[in-house]
């Protein structure tokens, strides 16, 4: 598996998880959600870290660049497990399945660069 393909999944699987947990949410709450979210500049900035993420992993992809490439999937990874323990309290198994999965595939991502 190339970088790419792993940071693949990880977007993947990060925003299925985030989208289905955020659907299970009544209205009430979603609405809540968004008005905090729109009044924290630092929650608008850890959302940012996937689709940042992703751009700097395509334009570090399109020019050759490593060290973009693995910026990039580093937002990626860190989007990821941000997303995971925000939903530590409301779903445990599934945060710590996605937690594992994650680390798992950050393993897969980041053991290339030291052999």
């Amino acid at each position: 598996m190339g970088t790419v393909s792993v940071t693949g999944a990880i977007v993947i699987i990060t925003g299925w998880f985030a989208l289905v947990e955020f659907d299970h949410f009544s209205e009430t709450e979603r609405k809540k959600i968004l008005q905090k979210i729109k009044r924290s500049p630092a929650l608008i900035m850890v959302i940012s870290f996937m689709p940042l993420g992703i751009l700097i992993n395509l334009i570090g992809t399109a020019i050759g660049l490593l060290s973009m490439i693995m910026i990039g999937a580093t937002l990626i990874f860190l989007q990821g497990i941000i997303v995971s323990l925000l939903f530590w309290k409301r779903k445990r198994w599934k945060s710590i399945l996605l937690l594992a999965v994650i680390v798992i595939l950050g393993s897969f991502m980041y053991i290339p660069l030291f052999i």
